[in-house]
């Protein structure tokens, strides 16, 4: 059985009523977080591509000087944005495993009354087994004086009665 997942929504719902919940019960950051990084892209190319356009203003040298640079700038950059984004998301989850860890007491006070009654329950068992042991041994002597018992299993036997 899968359990759902809670960063995203059920399938057929829109994420839009997420952004009406002013509880902050969902964590709509995460759903957006591709549309982020997509954002964050387009971004640095816009300002590489602006920076490239303004050396070129300076002069046609210094236009060509970042050009050059400009590629291995964007990949920086970007590989800043991934790491950060990646650092974002690895605290997220840190955070939902420390809020599942403080719901841990409230479960284990609940299997602690869980095991206290399966106790009880167990001594309940071994009590009637104590009983039943003590009428057993109550009742032995008149088995033994009738020879029932050896009379049962010398049929059982298939051996004749002596």
């Amino acid at each position: 059985m899968q359990t759902p997942n809670p960063e995203t929504p059920p399938p057929g719902t829109s994420r839009i009523p997420n952004l009406a919940d002013w509880r902050f019960n969902r964590y709509l950051t995460m759903q957006l977080m591709p549309l982020f990084y997509l954002l964050l892209i387009v971004g640095a190319l816009v300002v590489v591509v602006s920076a490239v356009g303004l050396c070129f203003w300076f002069s046609t040298l210094a236009g060509i000087i970042a050009t050059a640079i400009a590629p291995l700038a964007l990949l920086v950059i970007v590989a800043v944005i991934r790491a950060a984004l990646e650092y974002m998301i690895m605290a997220h989850r840190i955070m939902r495993i420390i809020e599942r860890m403080d719901a841990l007491p409230g479960q284990v006070a609940d299997l602690s009354v869980r095991v206290d009654g399966i106790t009880d329950h167990v001594d309940l068992l071994n009590d009637h087994v104590n009983d039943i042991h003590e009428t057993l041994m109550h009742v032995r002597p008149f088995l033994r004086s009738a020879g029932l018992p050896s009379r049962l299993l010398n049929a059982f036997r298939g051996h004749p009665d002596k």
